[in-house]
């Protein structure tokens, strides 16, 4: 199996470069996705099914999309903590809640995933959109999530995959490989950001070797299904259920 954990500098390296690619990252993630971003994020909340009067986590929340996904669901009786590594995006989320008046639904805080600042069996549900792939040691983050879930929680981990279909793989690969970076780098003006991207994502393990990275956490009844022909892999996982 494939291991997550990264070199030393890479947590500095990733947080710098979120950070420079903050003001475009929201117009791009709908650009490059052809509006599909959004639809996988209600996917990810549909399946995590937040109850009036819970209390949700959304690790690596970056502009805090799925945070207001969350709590547009019962804005008065949900409460969504948002936590990420990186000030900018940080900014670009709390903008949002503001926009969309949930500030007494949501709240945005500087963190890190292998190191949640949270009891434990603190939240009724945690997810985290695009973000497992970037942290310095995956395995350690998801001991912590499960670490804050309360009995009977559900995680949600939503995260890039690659196709099964050889021949909408063959495609997709030309699009993500070099169709991709190249408008990503011409509109964020970041030289390497969406290089990085493909190139994490290839690295990132397999469906069935990720499941048991959860399972390796304590997680049971683990799960996943394939989004847009296996361009997204949408993971559940419980606590003691």
């Amino acid at each position: 199996m494939q291991s997550l954990e990264k070199s030393p500098d890479f947590s500095r390296q990733v947080q710098s470069m979120f950070g420079a690619v903050a003001p475009k990252y929201d117009f791009l993630n709908g650009l490059l996705s052809a509006g599909r971003d959004r639809y996988w994020r209600k996917k990810a909340v549909n399946l995590l099914a937040p109850k009036s009067g819970g209390r949700y986590l959304d690790v690596a929340t970056g502009t805090a999309d799925i945070a207001i996904e969350m709590a547009r669901r019962n804005p008065a009786e949900l409460t969504v903590m948002g936590i990420d590594f990186s000030g900018p995006m940080l900014e670009m989320g709390k903008r949002k809640v503001r926009t969309n008046h949930l500030e007494s639904s949501i709240f945005l805080q500087m963190g890190s995933g292998e190191h949640l600042p949270f009891a434990d069996n603190s939240f009724h549900g945690v997810t985290c959109a695009f973000g497992i792939r970037n942290f310095s040691d995956a395995q350690a983050g998801l001991n912590e999530m499960f670490r804050v879930l309360k009995d009977k929680g559900k995680v949600i981990i939503l995260e890039f995959s690659q196709p099964t279909n050889p021949v909408f793989g063959s495609m997709y690969s030309l699009y993500f490989n070099f169709l991709l970076p190249q408008v990503g780098r011409k509109i964020s003006r970041h030289n390497s950001a969406y290089d990085y991207l493909p190139e994490s994502v290839s690295k990132f393990p397999t469906r069935t070797d990720f499941q048991h990275l959860m399972e390796s956490a304590g997680f049971t009844s683990v799960t996943f299904r394939d989004l847009t022909f296996g361009i997204v892999t949408l993971y559940l996982g419980c606590k003691n259920a």
